[in-house]
């Protein structure tokens, strides 16, 4: 067994140790991970075919916005962009610990010739908006919950907007003073390993060369507009699936619900987000409805849409693999993308 193997097996043992940890806590709520057919008696069928058709349109939005956070770095196709991003998002859902996050940047350099580290960057852009966007929806439905409904209501108003607030503190500060915290890196490392400095520093260069995109106002506003319409077909979506199984969540909830499990499987888990997907979307509805309703109906919706996403993204993915000549190769071996402590050329 190679290093890279032992490394992968090690990550894989302990996110199905956080995944079990999750479906404990659900079989203890009272919830069937893989419902029995009478579970499925209320869902009005149809419901589910026209939300994968929504789910199509939003895998597709999520990947072509990523083209306005590239461009003003390079030139990239969006031929060539697109399989990358499916791609990517197919190594995010099956690699454990949610190590598969750094496979668009690898793909991206190995396939169009950007530098890795600067795609980084735009990632780091994408997660920040994202997670800005859903906190912030998330903090205004939860203000029309009463916090005596659930334990959770405080939390979930205020730490994940908190969260990416810092975070894009962060990239501001990184994006006016790179030089400052390229400087710093290279002072904490180079006492340790001069390879390791200068990696790096490599990296960190490369990384405030992928935030040029946050001076570029048009760039960054077509991001933005793609994105929030990225969300709102999603949120429409889970409120059409969570009314077909028979769950009056209405609108503000569904926001909630999709907002709740965009900020759950954020954290390191298993395959799949499997355990985690399925607690966040509990907590999620329990905030909007009676507790008979979801021990009676909770069970099939909470299959469903993790079956759709899952089902999606696995499809366009492999997808992706086959007909837009994207390899894993690199990727997969070793569970995580070889960064440019083994080899500055795969990362620069």
């Amino acid at each position: 067994m190679t290093a890279g193997t032992r490394k992968l097996v090690v990550r894989l043992g302990l996110s199905l140790g956080v995944a079990a940890a999750f479906v404990w806590w659900l079989r203890n709520q009272g919830i069937e991970i893989v419902p029995s057919a009478s579970r499925f008696a209320a869902v009005a069928w149809w419901t589910i075919p026209a939300y994968v058709l929504t789910l199509l349109v939003v895998h597709f939005l999520r990947a072509y916005r990523w083209i306005y956070l590239l461009r003003p770095i390079a030139g990239v196709p969006v031929r060539k962009m697109l399989p990358v991003a499916f791609v990517g998002f197919l190594a995010i859902l099956v690699l454990p610990l949610r190590t598969g996050e750094l496979a668009r940047p690898f793909l991206i350099k190995r396939h169009a010739g950007v530098s890795g580290s600067a795609a980084l960057g735009t990632i780091a852009i994408e997660r920040v908006v994202d997670g800005l966007l859903v906190s912030l929806w998330l903090t205004l439905c939860l203000f029309g919950v009463s916090a005596s409904t659930s334990p959770y209501v405080w939390p979930l108003r205020l730490l994940p907007l908190g969260l990416f607030l810092a975070a894009l503190a962060f990239l501001l500060a990184f994006l006016r003073r790179s030089d400052f915290f390229v400087r710093f890196a290279d002072r904490l490392t180079r006492p340790f390993s001069k390879r390791l400095a200068d990696t790096a520093v490599h990296v960190l260069e490369g990384f405030g060369r992928g935030l040029a995109v946050l001076p570029n106002r048009m760039a960054l506003l077509r991001f933005l507009l793609v994105s929030v319409l990225y969300w709102t077909i999603n949120a429409l979506g889970v409120w059409l699936l969570a009314w077909g199984c028979g769950l009056d969540v209405g609108l503000l909830g569904a926001v909630a619900t999709m907002a709740v499990v965009a900020v759950g499987i954020l954290l390191p888990s298993g395959p799949g987000f499997f355990g985690n997907f399925q607690a966040a979307v509990l907590v999620a509805i329990g905030l909007y409805l009676p507790a008979a309703v979801v021990a009676e109906r909770a069970d099939a919706f909470i299959f469903a849409l993790y079956l759709c996403q899952v089902g999606v993204t696995l499809l366009v993915g492999f997808a992706s693999l086959l007909l837009g000549r994207v390899s894993l190769r690199g990727v997969v071996s070793s569970g995580l993308p070889q960064v440019a402590a083994e080899d500055l050329s795969e990362w620069s």
